[in-house]
């Protein structure tokens, strides 16, 4: 069964589409056929982070408007899933048809994760409704928070399950709101901390993906574990020696 997860947030920079592309990446590594897909139309970005060209001859946007089919728009990624991006240029298409053309990979995929736009607007509406579930991405401040729980109350709205909240950039500072607050705020478990670390910068700047690039830091061991908490199978237990070896690299 395919299952189809938007990842959104309500508020731009929050890392987002870094989430998906190292979701994808390791949820690929463990054995599992995903495709991402990027719903953000007039902001194209995940091409960029996971190394396309800056020119493909198509997009999900060209998949929108029925000029070619969804196999035209897709991309295999070395690390063994498939990108459908979104266009840099092509921006005036209509969102709404999302839904309808999912219906090319359902069944043929494990996981479908599609990264929406911020904002809660008609691009992120069509991301919710294409989906069937929701994950919550936000920092540890105000105003993200602010905006995920608009970003929460848009997909309840839709009757779509929200599974839990992404914590992410945690720097661990004494004015960051703290997990309880967060929790109470969004009425959500936090199902992942995703701490701040400049690797990360450095993956997105070459454009691998962080579990690839930098796999046994601390950021790629929690995006190792939400990855798994979405199979919902168990994560494997490092013997001694590879946490002493994980140890000296985080």
């Amino acid at each position: 069964m395919t299952r189809i997860i938007s990842v959104v947030s309500g508020k731009g920079g929050v890392g987002k589409t870094t989430l998906v592309a190292n979701l994808g990446s390791h949820l690929s590594s463990i054995g599992k056929d995903v495709a991402v897909i990027d719903a953000n139309l007039s902001g194209a970005n995940l091409g960029l982070h996971l190394g396309l060209s800056d020119f493909y001859p198509f997009a999900i946007n060209h998949v929108l408007k029925g000029d070619v089919p969804m196999s035209h728009a897709t991309y295999n990624h070395y690390l063994g899933f498939d990108i459908i991006p979104a266009s840099l240029s092509d921006i005036d298409v209509n969102p709404n048809r999302l839904k309808h053309v999912l219906k090319d990979v359902v069944g043929k995929k494990d996981f479908v994760l599609i990264d929406a736009a911020a904002g809660i607007d008609n691009e992120v509406k069509a991301a919710i409704e294409a989906s069937d579930e929701v994950l919550l991405v936000t920092n540890p401040d105000t105003p993200s928070i602010a905006d995920a729980l608009r970003a929460k109350k848009l997909a309840e709205n839709l009757n779509k399950t929200v599974m839990g909240v992404v914590l992410n950039k945690v720097r661990g500072e004494r004015f960051e709101i703290t997990d309880k607050v967060i929790e109470d705020v969004l009425e959500l478990p936090i199902i992942a901390k995703i701490p701040e670390h400049k690797k990360v910068r450095e993956a997105i700047a070459l454009k691998i993906p962080m579990t690839a690039y930098a796999p046994r830091s601390k950021v790629s061991v929690e995006l190792k574990k939400l990855s798994h908490h979405l199979t919902g199978e168990e994560m494997p237990k490092e013997s001694l020696l590879e946490k002493f070896i994980n140890a000296l690299y985080r």
